[in-house]
């Protein structure tokens, strides 16, 4: 195919040789790219610029591509009533299955165990320690206390002496001073011990003043 030299630059217009396959002022191609000459000249004159000839093989390509494609589904469909595979599905009926009877079931109760009886704890209260009695002889003693003997005076006696007796002094007992002519009448006395001297029972009471301060030794006379 012959190629096309203008005689200037289709860019910038500037004169060119023939044979200039470039413009000196602008750089631009001058020399066409190769084309059919009939139908190049077409697109040129339509568009103003002609892409080259491989533009007319894409455009052939897509034509002969289209036709192939419809051609191709024009026979399926002619062809897919007659010779398609037809799938034959099974069933079987369905058949409806009554729902079993509901069981009443009882609930199961298990017996509480048996709760343990405890027996009340009874409390032993320890016997009352017995309290000594004076002698029918006179004698020395030692006084832990004297109480009046009016209303309840010969219990809160008793109580003292059993006190004292639970804190480990012996001899411990109570008598009634109205019947001692040595002893001041109307008095319940809390002694302890009967001794035969007064050096022995001072010297118990010296011993007993941590637990009762007030503590001294006195004969006793009928």
């Amino acid at each position: 195919m012959a190629q096309r030299h203008p005689e200037a630059c289709p860019t910038c217009g500037s004169a060119a040789e023939p044979g200039q396959e470039y413009c000196l002022a602008c750089g631009s191609r001058i020399v066409s790219v190769r084309r059919l000459n009939a139908f190049g000249d077409a697109w040129e004159r339509r568009f103003g610029r002609y892409p080259g000839d491989w533009a007319v093989a894409a455009i052939l390509l897509l034509l002969v591509a289209a036709g192939s494609a419809a051609a191709g589904i024009a026979t399926s469909n002619g062809t897919g009533s007659s010779s398609g595979v037809r799938t034959i599905v099974a069933t079987s009926p369905v058949v409806a299955v009554s729902p079993a009877p509901l069981t009443q079931t009882e609930p199961v109760t298990t017996a509480a165990p048996p709760r343990p009886t405890t027996k009340p704890k009874t409390s032993l209260k320890p016997p009352e320690p017995e309290l000594a009695t004076w002698p029918p002889r006179d004698g020395y003693t030692v006084v832990l206390g004297s109480i009046p003997a009016r209303g309840t005076g010969l219990v809160r006696a008793q109580a003292k002496a059993t006190e004292a007796k639970s804190r480990g002094i012996s001899g411990v007992g109570v008598l009634l001073s109205g019947g001692f002519s040595s002893l001041h009448p109307g008095y319940y006395v809390i002694f302890a011990g009967v001794y035969g001297s007064l050096e022995q029972a001072q010297t118990v009471a010296h011993a007993l003043t941590g637990k009762y301060p007030n503590a001294y030794a006195r004969q006793v006379t009928h």
